[in-house]
C-alpha cells in the first residue's frame, strides 16, 4: 500500500486530479485529498470521497503542523501554485518541499509553468509568470527528493474566464499582445488528470513533462471562433507590450495580485496580462506533446472543446 497525498484538492485543477485518482488508482492505494479550507469541497463530494475511503483533510501550506499531518507517512506529495504570484507563492512551495523532506517524503510532484525551465542570468530576464515556477523548480532539484513536474501551457479556459469580459470595456476589442504567434492551449482539466496521473505514479522519476494541448492557435483564430459563436461585434488589436501595458495601468490595473480590482472587468496584475501575450508571442507554447494522452490514457480536450464550457459567458 502506498499513500498519496494531494494538495490543494478543493481547487479547479486539483479537484480534477482527486476525481481521476479515484478512477484509476489501485484499490490498496491509501488517497489523501487535502484543501485549505474543506469548505471550499462541496458537501457531498467530501462525503462521495470519505465513501470511498478516502482521507480528506485540512492541510494549509502556511500551516506547516497541518502539512505534517497530513505528509505522514506519505510516499509522495503533488502540490499546486496557487494565484497569490511572488514571494508568498514561492513560500508555499517552499515550506511543503520542506514539509515532505522532514516526514520522510519520498516524491514531490508540482504543477509548474510552459517556459520556466529558461536560463537566465537574471530573475528580470525571465517572463513574469515564469519567475516563481523557476525558483520554485530550482529548489525542488535541489531537495534531493524524487520529482515530477509538469510545465503546463497557459488554460484555453482563462481566454473565456479573463480576458474576454473586457472586451466590450476595450471598445468591442480584444486588445492583445501575442503578435500574431502560436500557442498550444490546453485544457485546465487536462492538467488536472495529468497531476493526478503523476501522483498515482505513472511518471518516470525525476522528470519534466509538457502539458500541451494538441494543436497551437493564434489569439485571431480564437477571437474569430469566440466572436461567431456569440455573434459578438468586434476586432482583435495585437499592441506592442509598452502600449498594452501603459493602456491598462492609465485605467487603474494593479501591479500586483493584492490591488483593488472592484472597478474593472480585467481581474489580473498588469504582469499577468503582459505575460499572457507574451508567452504566446515567445514561442514557448509554440509545440504540441503527446503527455496528455500518454499519462493519462486520454486524447487531449481542444482548445474549443475547453472554451465552450463557457460560451454562456462570451462577450455579445
Amino acid at each position: 500500500m502506498v499513500k498519496l497525498v494531494l494538495m490543494g484538492a478543493g481547487g479547479n485543477v486539483g479537484g480534477t486530479a482527486a476525481d481521476f485518482m479515484l478512477e484509476a488508482a489501485n484499490p490498496e492505494d491509501h488517497l489523501v485529498f487535502a484543501s485549505s479550507s474543506l469548505d471550499k469541497i462541496p458537501v457531498d463530494k467530501v462525503l462521495e470521497w470519505r465513501r470511498r475511503g478516502v482521507d480528506v483533510v485540512s492541510a494549509s501550506y502556511e500551516d506547516r503542523d497541518s502539512m505534517k499531518k497530513a505528509f505522514e507517512g506519505a510516499d509522495a506529495v503533488a502540490t499546486i501554485s496557487t494565484w497569490l504570484i511572488g514571494d508568498r507563492r514561492r513560500n508555499q512551495i517552499k515550506n511543503a518541499l520542506e514539509v515532505a523532506k522532514e516526514m520522510g517524503v519520498k516524491r514531490f510532484c508540482y504543477t509548474s509553468g510552459a517556459g520556466a525551465g529558461v536560463e537566465a542570468e537574471k530573475e528580470e530576464e525571465i517572463p513574469f509568470l515564469l519567475r516563481d515556477h523557476h525558483f520554485i523548480e530550482q529548489l525542488i532539484y535541489a531537495s534531493g527528493l524524487e520529482y515530477n513536474i509538469q510545465r503546463n501551457c497557459l488554460y484555453a479556459d482563462n481566454i473565456p474566464m479573463y480576458f474576454a469580459p473586457s472586451w466590450n470595456f476595450c471598445g468591442d476589442k480584444w486588445l492583445t499582445n501575442s503578435h500574431g504567434q502560436k500557442g498550444c492551449y490546453v485544457a485546465r482539466d487536462d492538467c488536472g488528470r495529468v497531476l493526478g496521473a503523476l501522483l498515482l505514479g505513472r511518471g518516470e522519476p525525476n522528470t519534466v513533462y509538457e502539458v500541451t494541448g494538441p494543436k497551437s492557435v493564434s489569439h485571431e483564430e480564437i477571437f474569430e471562433f469566440m466572436s461567431r459563436t456569440s455573434g459578438f461585434q468586434g476586432k482583435l488589436v495585437d499592441m506592442p507590450d509598452e502600449e498594452l501595458q501603459r493602456w491598462w495601468l492609465d485605467r487603474g490595473l494593479p501591479e500586483d495580485v493584492y490591488g483593488d480590482f472592484s472597478h474593472l472587468p480585467m481581474k489580473l496584475c498588469i504582469g499577468d496580462l503582459l505575460c499572457s501575450g507574451e508567452m504566446v508571442a515567445n514561442g514557448c507554447m509554440a509545440s504540441a506533446t503527446d503527455v496528455v494522452e500518454k499519462l493519462t490514457g486520454r486524447h487531449p480536450v481542444s482548445w474549443k472543446d475547453a472554451m465552450l464550457k463557457y460560451k454562456d459567458i462570451f462577450p455579445k
